[in-house]
């Protein structure tokens, strides 16, 4: 490879040696750090020296000779005697060197000079006849004896034609230092200073490897990266070629490989013994926590080791200059050296007050250390890790925490928040940790204030109620002997907890002891208290209170909480919303929350989140986008993870998947194992609901009736069995029709219709289903009435079930052209919740073939409709295309009849129609609904 950059220093080089050759004996030393290629530049110059006619004696130093006496002057004879072309002179000459260096090995002291005189005036004689050069690379190595033999050599060198090259490092130690002053007293010294490539070198450089021109800025990368180390940039060259794969692309950035991993172990082999173990442990330590190591009580960290490394291209300020060289430097320190080194750093660190991240990540890789306050200080690390999400290293910083704390309170401590952190990512592998934290709790080391009731909560989310049972009792003894106000807080918290949510483990726990759910929630109890208060707000709206203080106190929960490791908060709220019937709430809270906990990657908030919002797009008919939020609940938590509560998102995905007619994948679904004891959970009875309905669809009626009847007698049983959430009367009813038991059903249905009044929902459908127990007058009357309470309930599911059944009461009573309005309607209802059984049972066969182009033509004609319109001609269209009379349409809007004519006459006119059954469908999406309509005539 061509020497470049370094056209300088040969024109100087060559310049001496025409001095040399008029007799004046020239010395140069060629100084630079180590890589810049001092060594490439002799032999450059070397070679043309002996084209030229010297004769060239070299030697080349090293740290293992340099014990060897006398070796670098031996290598400088064996050179000569391989030189082809000596003349006879000069052999002899030659062998006279060899019998004064034979002498001068076995000379004495006294005799020392005499025979070193011999070997110099053997040299001179030789220069006489053949111009000579001596080159001796990395000089400082060279070994004693044949440092002074050179000195001697100097001092009778300077009317002669001898030019002696050397090389050597900046900074070497004695004794090359005297050797060295030696060389720079005599007339003819020089020294030469070998600089690293500049930018404009390496874009040769590159050139010359790569073939394509390189732009400065890329030039600038590759420079950036070595240095101007030739070692190391001819190593990125090499890698960034090899990289490229023969292709003509320009390498605009630098690729670091094979060829530059060695190259750095090479360079820092090269440098000096103390610069080699800075450089390693600035890899392993970094630069801050060397300072710390190197001095702790000063503030001047080795300087002339640190310009040693900068020069030879593997420093950028206080750091390593390329990333690959802490792990090439680093692989040369052993684990042992390496741990110690950390340990050593932490503790320096920690007294010079260091941020404790730093100090954690080192008592991490050494693997921990005995100081007292090293767990503390990691348990707070770990803490500050979660408040970045960063649960990786947080468990790792917990785990470590509790392995080297030998104080048992403190320990159990660490546990416990440790598997309360774990909670967020993966419940399941939390609970391995349990055993071991009652094992404390037995010990005395863990309290109800300080970790007892979440361990509580954990079991009983597990189903393992029996041991949550016995953690109790320990708390209870511990609460008897010294009772707080925190503690009996933490254990009424428990208390509502369950009782809303397992009612059976609460009485297996607590007794039949009835909790007071008629207290006002105030807003400064719920900031001092919200799982309590939300677990209590909860347990108001299941068992039948006044649901609007509990409502708001949900919603100020919601409003002052965050995604922290306790996970019962923000679900009782957001279930005392969904239990309410605040979808909208709901929808809004769980997209908010949602969307924290995407961004900050938290699976198990993830995973709850998804299956709350999933139960309420089934509430509001979004079907299809229910069981995407189903699924992806079930995937970011495993079933050992769920525990008990994963009957809520199984059973919002066979609801949503049944109702779809998705019956295979509904049945997969329910084929998924769920524990025995999530039927003593509120969430078992969501599943049996779910359950019941793919039965009824699926034909198996008395399979529904049961899990029905069983639903309900649990919920009685827990005394919530008027929730509107779980209408399982209506269901029983239901299958009770299909099974021909009518009077049964009308039964439950009066029942249901009785106990739910103030729900439309509820109340619409089951009006609904005794509708069809009527004849067809007090049917159709019936049905109307379901379909204005369903209309406001916001469930299209169900509204579509009403308007089909409405459309087929008008057909059997004559009214055609009002039956195909209606059943079209909710046709399209039902295709837009992804109902598809129901979309198909809805529309005759002959209609289904036109229903596409019936729409297509019905949306223009709407988008017609709302620009020729006013808004009260809108609202009269959107109900008579909907089927109702002008006198249905004067009581909704609370106008006149002849009002309502008058503006049928001017739609008829505007549309260009001339019958009001040709009124175009889709008023209700393009100018409001009628629901909507109705509530502007009256606000």
């Amino acid at each position: 490879m061509s020497i470049v950059g370094r056209d300088i220093q040969l024109t100087q080089l060559h310049d001496m040696l025409t001095a040399r050759d008029c007799g004046a004996g020239q010395i140069t030393l060629v100084s630079g750090p180590t890589g810049v290629g001092k060594t490439a530049l002799l032999h450059e110059f070397t070679q043309r020296a002996a084209k030229s006619g010297s004769l060239v004696l070299r030697a080349a130093c090293s740290p293992r000779e340099r014990s060897n006496a006398w070796g670098v002057v031996h290598q400088l004879l064996w050179q000569t005697g391989r030189f082809k072309g000596a003349s006879q002179h000069t052999s002899e000459t030659l062998a006279a060197v060899g019998r004064s260096l034979a002498a001068v090995t076995r000379a004495s002291e006294s005799e020392l000079d005499k025979s070193m005189d011999e070997i110099c005036a053997a040299v001179m004689e030789m220069a006489d006849e053949q111009p000579l050069v001596i080159a001796v690379d990395d000089l400082h190595e060279a070994d004693p004896e044949s440092l002074g033999c050179l000195g001697h050599l100097a001092r009778r060198m300077v009317a002669s034609r001898v030019l002696a090259v050397f090389t050597d490092r900046p900074g070497a130690l004695p004794p090359y230092s005297a050797a060295r002053a030696e060389f720079a007293r005599q007339p003819g010294f020089t020294q030469m200073r070998v600089p690293p490539l500049t930018t404009d070198d390496i874009r040769l450089l590159l050139f010359d490897r790569l073939g394509v021109p390189v732009d400065k800025a890329g030039a600038e990368e590759f420079h950036a990266a070595s240095g101007g180390s030739p070692l190391l940039a001819q190593a990125l060259i090499e890698d960034t070629r090899n990289a490229l794969n023969g292709t003509e692309t320009a390498a605009s950035r630098p690729v670091a490989g094979e060829m530059f991993d060695s190259a750095v172990a090479d360079c820092v082999h090269r440098v000096s013994a103390p610069a080699a173990d800075l450089a390693r442990h600035l890899a392993v330590l970094g630069p801050d926590a060397l300072t710390a190591l190197l001095d702790r009580n000063s503030t001047s960290p080795p300087t002339r080791l640190f310009q040693e490394l900068t020069q030879a291209g593997l420093l950028a300020g206080p750091g390593l200059r390329h990333p690959r060289m802490r792990t090439v430097l680093c692989g040369e320190v052993s684990a042992e050296e390496r741990a110690r080194l950390h340990g050593r750093a932490a503790v320096l660190l920690h007294d010079n007050g260091a941020h404790l991240a730093t100090v954690a990540e080192h008592i991490v890789v050494a693997g921990g250390i005995a100081e007292s306050w090293a767990p503390l200080l990691l348990r707070e690390a770990a803490t500050e890790a979660l408040a970045h999400d960063e649960f990786p290293k947080a468990m790792q910083l917990f785990d470590l925490a509790h392995a080297i704390c030998p104080n048992g309170p403190l320990r159990a401590s660490i546990l416990f928040q440790r598997t309360l952190s774990a909670w967020q990512v993966d419940p399941a592998k939390a609970m391995r940790r349990l055993p071991e934290l009652k094992e404390a709790l037995e010990a005395g080391h863990l309290t109800a204030t300080s970790g007892a009731m979440s361990l509580i909560k954990n079991l009983v989310w597990h189903g393992y109620v029996d041991e949550a049972a016995d953690v109790l009792r320990l708390v209870e003894r511990q609460l008897a002997d010294d009772p707080g106000a925190q503690a009996t807080e933490e254990v009424g918290a428990l208390q509502q907890w369950l009782s809303v949510l397992c009612p059976p483990f609460h009485r297996r726990m607590f007794g039949d002891v009835s909790l007071d759910v008629a207290d006002e929630i105030a807003p400064a109890a719920i900031a001092a208290q919200p799982r309590l208060h939300a677990a209590r707000a909860l347990s108001i709206v299941l068992r039948g209170g006044e649901p609007e203080p509990a409502v708001v106190g949900a919603a100020h929960v919601l409003e002052m909480s965050s995604l922290t490791p306790t996970l019962e908060t923000i679900p009782l709220a957001l279930m005392t919303l969904y239990y309410a019937d605040r979808t909208e709430q709901v929808d809004a809270w769980c997209t908010t929350l949602l969307e924290a906990a995407r961004e900050r990657n938290i699976p198990t908030w993830d995973a709850l989140l998804s299956s709350l919002r999933a139960a309420n797009l089934v509430r509001l008919g979004r079907l299809l986008e229910a069981e995407k939020d189903s699924e992806l609940a079930l995937s970011r938590m495993s079933s050992q993870g769920w525990g008990l509560s994963i009957g809520m998102p199984l059973a919002s995905s066979v609801f949503a998947l049944t109702a779809m007619g998705r019956y295979d994948e509904a049945r997969a679904r329910l084929s998924r194992p769920v524990p025995e004891a999530v039927f003593e959970t509120l969430f078992g009875q969501h599943y049996l609901y779910a359950r019941g309905c793919f039965h009824l669809a699926t034909g198996r009626l008395q399979a529904a009736l049961g899990d029905f009847l069983a639903c309900g007698r649990a919920l009685n049983s827990w005394g919530v069995g008027d929730t509107t959430l779980i209408p399982w009367r209506t269901a029983v009813a239901e299958a009770r029709l299909r099974l021909g038991e009518q009077d049964q059903a009308v039964t439950y249905l009066r029942e249901e219709l009785a106990r739910h009044k103030g729900c439309p929902r509820v109340h619409g459908n089951a009006l609904r289903l005794l509708a069809s127990t009527m004849e067809p007058r007090r049917r159709l009357r019936a049905l109307q009435e379901a379909v204005d309470e369903l209309q406001d309930s916001g469930d299209n599911l169900l509204l579509a079930h009403a308007l089909g059944d409405l459309g087929r009461v008008y057909h059997l009573l004559g009214q055609s052209n009002r039956a195909r309005v209606i059943v079209r309607r909710a046709y399209r209802m039902a295709k837009k919740c992804h109902a598809e059984p129901l979309a198909q049972n809805l529309l005759p066969d002959a209609e289904r073939a036109a229903d596409g182009r019936a729409c297509t033509a019905g949306h223009e004609a709407s988008e017609q409709a709302h620009d020729v319109l006013s808004e009260a001609e809108l609202r009269v269209a959107a109900l008579a295309a909907e089927g109702h009379t002008n006198r249905e349409i004067a009581r909704r809007l609370f106008i006149t009849v002849s009002t309502v004519e008058q503006h049928m006459t001017r739609i008829l006119r505007k549309l260009n129609l001339s019958r009001r059954d040709e009124l175009p469908q889709g008023l209700n999406s393009m100018g409001g609904s009628a629901a909507r309509a109705v509530s502007g005539a009256r606000g």
